[in-house]
């Protein structure tokens, strides 16, 4: 009998010990050492860290950055992730961090991580704290050429109110998201407005209005600067939001590199001064399109201040009419007038090309080095106009002129702008970036002229 008991009493004494030496798990379905050191607040214990919480997290299509609190007395934090239905440690880090990224992901997948604060009893033992919950994230979509705008449709009509109105309708690319963000490039501060959000995958295509609101639509166009001159400018960028609410990831946006013109507005925007292109120029028609153009190079006597002038040939590369064959194709809609196509173009320069500070461009090619290149001074900018009358089959004239304006020369500095005879009179067109440009007027420093005006 009393060795039936002494075998009953070795047996539980070998459970005990067993199970001190065991793995303990919790809800969370995590499995971590046993905690030997009690929750007792003394001199040789650690004091059990309270529960952590996950705050917030960013994203993009191939990682997540997952923020939490920082709790008092820890040593560190221990991040996991769920994988195969358990969650799995993804790394440990200090006390002082309270975010972490984790990499390798795939795009627009939900995941889900915890985070738990450990501290260390005076015996090096390990004291885990309550884990978080369960906190949700989604990667952005894929960034790619997958969602690039695929066509801008300006159209003027007359809205509900019986006033003048514009509706812009874009299409996009299809991918794999919850919805896309429609920007617009403000004109006013050169940041770009989030304007509309379209929800779903197949939602590929909106229409805009300038002063009035669509369906989705936050913001109205002219609020933000677009239109007329200023051209609509726009980018769009598919995001995925997480069922949970915790964020949302947004993928790359590919920023239009030009803007969308509507011709009527800019015949509008440029009132009289159109009217007179459109009149004068089929009557410089020529109707022979030529690879020259003269250049006349005008300078001052410093003793008499007599303006004289020098004419030289200047001549169209192939690469230039290349260029602007291919511009043409792309901007240019079927039956436009020549006054049409020399607005636009005009325009396009004044609002896409920035200052060639550093003389990349070069000196020849002007059409080359501004529509493709978009890059110039008053020489590429007018140089290309005269290039483009030219291959138009008009006969232009590209002038370095004595300017009066100009800041160089005390009053009287260089500059260059291009020019057309009409008759007896002569016409100047002047484009440039921001707001140095013109589209035509009659003009009497003609490249002849003995006086500067």
């Amino acid at each position: 009998m009393k060795i039936g008991k002494r075998v009953v009493s070795l047996t539980a004494c070998a459970v005990m010990l067993m199970s001190a030496g065991a793995p303990i798990s919790d809800e969370s379905g995590l499995f971590e050492p046993a905690i030997i050191a009690s929750a007792k607040d003394d001199d040789n214990e650690a004091k059990t860290p309270a529960q952590a919480e996950i705050k917030s997290y960013s994203a993009d299509s191939t990682s997540v950055t997952i923020k939490w609190g920082k709790i008092a007395g820890v040593k560190g934090y221990r991040v996991y992730r769920l994988e195969g239905g358990k969650y799995k440690k993804v790394k440990d880090v200090s006390a002082k961090t309270t975010s972490l990224k984790i990499t390798g992901l795939k795009a627009n997948t939900k995941y889900s991580f915890k985070v738990r604060g450990y501290a260390k009893d005076a015996g090096g033992n390990t004291v885990w704290g309550k884990i978080s919950k369960a906190y949700a994230a989604t990667t952005a979509p894929k960034s790619g050429k997958a969602y690039k705008i695929k066509s801008v449709s300006v159209k003027s009509f007359e809205n509900e109110y019986k006033q003048a109105d514009t509706k812009v309708t874009l299409k996009w690319g299809k991918t794999a998201c919850t919805g896309y963000a429609v920007y617009a490039y403000n004109f006013y501060d050169g940041k770009w407005d989030r304007i509309a959000v379209t929800k779903g995958a197949n939602s590929t295509s909106i229409t805009l209005y300038k002063y009035s609101y669509a369906k989705g639509q936050k913001l109205m166009l002219d609020t933000s600067g677009q239109g007329y001159n200023n051209g609509y400018r726009f980018c769009i960028r598919p995001f995925c939001k997480d069922s949970a609410g915790n964020g949302v990831a947004y993928a790359k946006c590919f920023k239009a590199k030009e803007a969308y013109y509507d011709i009527a507005e800019l015949e509008e925007f440029y009132g009289e001064q159109y009217k007179l292109l459109a009149k004068m120029l089929p009557k410089a028609k020529t109707g022979v399109p030529t690879d020259e153009y003269d250049f006349y190079t005008t300078s001052k006597n410093k003793t008499t201040g007599a303006i004289s002038s020098v004419k030289q040939k200047y001549y169209v590369s192939d690469k230039s009419k290349a260029v602007y064959a291919k511009f043409a194709k792309a901007h240019f809609k079927s039956g436009w007038t020549d006054a049409q196509k020399i607005l636009y173009t005009l325009n396009w320069i004044n609002r896409n090309i920035k200052y060639d500070y550093d003389g990349k461009a070069g000196y020849d090619q002007y059409l080359e080095n501004v529509l493709e290149e978009k890059l110039g001074a008053c020489d590429s900018y007018n140089g290309a106009i005269s290039e483009m009358l030219s291959i138009m089959g008009y006969k232009g004239y590209y002038l370095q002129c004595m300017d009066p304006t100009s800041w160089t020369g005390g009053g009287f500095g260089q500059h260059y702008r291009t020019e057309i005879k009409i008759g007896k009179k002569t016409y100047s067109f002047e484009t440039g970036e921001g707001n140095w440009y013109w589209l035509f007027r009659e003009y009497d420093q003609v490249p002849l002229s003995k006086k500067g005006k």
